[in-house]
């Protein structure tokens, strides 16, 4: 019985009992786009102008992490995937004449280390492949500050998860391409600059009142 399952319709099921581990381990390798949602002060500055900052020129990016997953249920995972993403994002500011600053964009450095607690939410295996859906909470490190820059970030952020993506069950090892987006909850821009002397230079800092991260991954686990 259990090979006539098996060779149903010409498919041969890899990795049955893969999914009956209490946990198991793998490694991460993907691409990321990152940007920011800036919300706008309306302050003005000495020049008498108001400044208003866009994120533009999304760049792919790299990624690379760990997984530690545990098993609740048979439709239920709890996971840790602290992965490393490397990538930058570009801050355009232009005045409320659409003229745009004469420092052109302002690129910021993100090399950012995020450590995602999330819960998998698995489909019905078919053959070999199996849909699942990811919702958790995040909390980044950023440690690709620069002092110098106009715009420094704050070194730690939090937000939220969500994601899809499918088991795929190979003879040897399960490939799970994975789609997730993250929404920062706090404030990135630092304020406090005390190595600014000029006050002139903290006029785009003034001009965002609060400055969120968001982050999409595309992750190839190999599970």
């Amino acid at each position: 019985m259990p090979l006539r399952a098996q060779h149903a319709h010409g498919q041969v099921n890899n990795l049955v009992s893969v999914d009956n581990k209490l946990y198991h381990f793998g490694f991460i390798l993907g691409l990321n786009m990152m940007d920011f949602n800036p919300m706008h002060s309306s302050v003005v500055d000495e020049d008498g102008k108001v400044w208003f900052g866009e994120d533009t020129r999304l760049m792919p990016g790299f990624s690379v992490g760990i997984i530690s997953d545990l098993r609740i249920f048979s439709w239920l995972n709890m996971r840790f995937t602290p992965i490393l993403l490397f990538n930058q994002r570009n801050l355009v500011f232009r005045d409320s004449e659409g003229v745009e600053c004469e420092d052109g964009a302002i690129t910021v450095q993100s090399n950012i280390m995020e450590f995602p607690l999330s819960f998998k939410i698995r489909g019905q295996r078919k053959h070999n492949y199996r849909p699942y859906m990811l919702a958790g909470a995040a909390m980044t490190v950023d440690m690709g500050r620069d002092s110098e820059n106009s715009i420094m970030l704050k070194q730690v952020d939090y937000g939220v998860e969500f994601g899809v993506g499918i088991d795929f069950y190979l003879p040897y090892f399960k490939l799970c391409p994975e789609l997730k987006f993250y929404f920062g909850l706090g404030d990135v821009l630092e304020r406090d600059r005390p190595e600014i002397a000029d006050i002139s230079d903290m006029k785009y800092t003034h001009a965002i009142s609060k400055l969120t991260s968001r982050l999409i991954v595309l992750s190839f686990n190999f599970e």
